[in-house]
């Protein structure tokens, strides 16, 4: 490229088709653009819209000779314009040189011809939108999500001036994005919106914003390129397909906004169609829309991580909530089951299930179990471990604090996931849950030996639980074996104060004290020390 002679001289290489190859930083200055920007960008790009068609049309008529000039104005990236002469050469392919493969030129800034200054075509009033914003913001931590999304759909619709628009979040389960609000649209094709199956699979989604896109624009009548070479994902609105002239922007193309965690990980989008009368975007209009897709996906996630919060409040609730399980009416079974249901509605899993060393049989027998499935929870209820077997799961890297995440395949576990997956534990694969994982949070007695345990799996969004989710499962877990201790104090108070001679029926506190027996005997000393220690 030509070295800069003049200040007030931009020089810049381009194809045969207008699209920038190089420049220098003059003309980076003088369009107000970045290096990726501009190259990014047509010749066309930086005129105004009166200017092209005559610069097309001189342009055609100057075809077959090598040189080119023609005074136009640029519009900067901020909107202020600048008189300007191009003054292009031709370049040639050295084995035709009939045949123009590019232009090689200069862009002459022309400060002393004064021209009347072109307001920026920009509809988007930027104080509205961030009061629009600040308000939803306030408002939105007290409102159910859908309520909330509804108000951010709606909003972008007034500020930018659509008919139509959706928002739609990742449900990480199904790999799908499930729109959760949509304006503009009637439900008189297809039923109600909440009786139709509105998903759009995690891949398309993916596809679209690759390389972390922040906005783009899909023509209805134009195919994608893939342009992964050359574009830069720091840059908003890059564009895969030819733009249209701004009047010709039709009902059936689409705009799309990526909404990103801090992580850059796509976790939902917004769609924006069918403008209203005179109201087409502009460049102007996609710079806006950055800013606001930015805004809306911190929103998004800060609406989720105090929701997580609250949540943690109302789990922890629950817990106190659940020390019923010490009331000393309750029989052994129903204690144990009654735990094992306030895990599943606490802590969001569709399975919980609470084993306990026999004595009797030397296994860990499932004592009882949580599954919204009554087959499956039969069937769950009838298995049984080999001791040895089961701790061998107790490595050193399935520990997380007191508990253990199993993440790799185990054969003790096989006939609990064929139980409940079934053939659909191949369909897991894509999951941000393991396919075997399960939680096992250790029960100990009071001189601190393993007496059983809390097995979990299969959380209800998917995802693998925090820190906070096992805490609270270990304070489950010392829970339920104080309560089994206490069961057992109170049984034998009860039986020292029974007359000497048996009732003819036993009675049920004396049933669950022997059955108790299996968990505080010496025989179940000797077989933790041996297996679980």
């Amino acid at each position: 490229m030509q070295t800069d002679t003049g200040l007030n001289t931009g020089y810049f290489i381009c194809d045969r088709r207008g699209n920038f190859l190089s420049a220098n930083e003059t003309l980076f200055s003088l369009a107000g653009y970045g290096e990726d920007e501009l190259l990014e960008l047509n010749l066309l790009d930086l005129m105004a819209k009166e200017d092209q068609q005559k610069f097309l049309d001189q342009f055609t008529d100057s075809e077959g000779t090598t040189r080119f000039s023609y005074k136009t104005k640029i519009v900067s990236k901020t909107g202020e314009t600048k008189p300007v002469e191009f003054k292009m050469n031709a370049i040639v392919d050295e084995s035709d040189r009939t045949h123009v493969i590019g232009f090689r030129g200069h862009v002459v800034y022309l400060p002393d011809e004064k021209s009347p200054a072109i307001a920026p075509q920009d509809s988007v009033d930027q104080n509205r939108m961030v009061a629009e914003l600040v308000d939803i913001i306030h408002l939105g931590y007290n409102e159910p999500l859908g309520v909330l999304l509804k108000r951010i759909a709606e909003t972008i619709c007034q500020v930018f001036g659509f008919n139509r628009s959706t928002i739609a979040l990742l449900n990480r389960r199904k790999r799908a994005f499930v729109k959760q609000a949509m304006v503009g649209y009637s439900s008189v094709h297809g039923g109600s919106l909440e009786q139709r199956a509105l998903e759009v699979p995690q891949e398309v989604i993916d596809r679209i914003f690759s390389d972390r896109y922040k906005i783009k624009v899909i023509y209805h009548n134009q195919d994608q390129r893939d342009t992964k070479a050359y574009l830069s994902p720091g840059m908003p609105e890059r564009r895969t397909e030819k733009r249209h002239p701004e009047e010709e922007w039709h009902k059936r193309d689409l705009i799309l906004l990526n909404l990103m965690d801090r992580k850059g990980k796509t976790f939902g989008y917004i769609s924006l169609d069918d403008p209203m009368e005179q109201s087409y975007p502009t460049r102007s209009t996609f710079h806006n829309l950055e800013l606001f897709s930015s805004m809306i996906s911190v929103t998004i996630e800060n609406y989720y991580r105090f929701s997580n919060l609250e949540r943690r409040n109302r789990r922890l609730k629950q817990v106190l909530v659940n020390s019923n399980i010490f009331k000393l009416y309750l029989s052994l079974s129903e204690l144990l089951k009654e735990v094992v249901w306030s895990v599943k509605f606490t802590l969001d899993f569709n399975l919980v299930s609470l084993v306990l060393i026999s004595k009797k049989t030397g296994m860990l027998e499932t004592k009882a179990v949580a599954c919204d499935d009554k087959i499956k929870l039969l069937q769950i209820r009838e298995l049984k471990y080999d001791l040895k077997e089961f701790s061998d799961l107790l490595k050193e890297r399935y520990r997380e604090g007191k508990s253990y995440f199993i993440r790799d395949e185990e054969a003790v576990l096989h006939h609990l996931k064929r139980v409940y997956y079934g053939s659909r534990i191949h369909d897991r694969i894509h999951e941000t849950w393991p396919v075997w994982g399960v939680i096992l949070v250790p029960i100990k007695s009071r001189d601190g030996k393993i007496i059983g345990f809390i097995l979990v799996d299969d959380p209800a969004e998917g995802s693998v639980p925090n820190r906070d989710t096992l805490s609270i499962l270990e304070i489950m877990a010392n829970q339920i074996a104080v309560a089994i201790d206490n069961r057992v104090m109170y049984v034998q108070a009860r039986e020292k104060n029974q007359p000497v001679e048996p009732p003819r029926t036993q009675p049920a506190e004396t049933k669950f004290y022997e059955e108790k027996e299996d968990y505080s005997g010496g025989g179940l000393r000797k077989l933790v020390e041996k297996f679980l220690r």
